[in-house]
């Protein structure tokens, strides 16, 4: 996985590549947080379009949903996910964490990510 940061957007970006595993899903936040320009206004988007395989547990899903976010509550959540298996899991994710995490939204693609941060 690979975390950068785009001042000019606020936003950054976790792009993750090959296979993805539990670890790399919950460990997100503590690197977004201790990130050199972490600024907890900034939107943050999630992109699975380079997954080739792995597995997210339904465990580690529900985990995720539950825990507050170290970002802004006003803050976007953008997943891409163009896979079926990932798709499902952050929408299931996404209904559970309506009380955490209420600005999360599940796209297929990058530019339907684009549009809904509207950049």
């Amino acid at each position: 996985m690979q975390l950068t940061i785009d001042v000019d957007r606020r936003l950054f970006v976790a792009t993750y590549n090959g296979e993805i595993n539990d670890d790399e899903i919950l460990g997100l936040a503590s690197m977004v947080r201790s990130h050199p320009d972490f600024d907890q206004s900034f939107s943050i988007t999630w992109d699975f379009s380079r997954v080739t395989g792995g597995t997210i547990s339904t465990a580690a899903m529900q985990e995720l949903s539950r825990r507050e976010s170290v970002l802004s509550p006003t803050s976007m959540h953008v997943i891409i996910a163009p896979q079926d298996h990932i798709f499902g899991l952050f929408r299931m994710g996404q209904v559970l964490a309506e009380q955490t995490k209420p600005n999360v939204v599940v796209v297929r693609t990058s530019e339907e990510a684009r549009n809904f941060l509207g950049r």
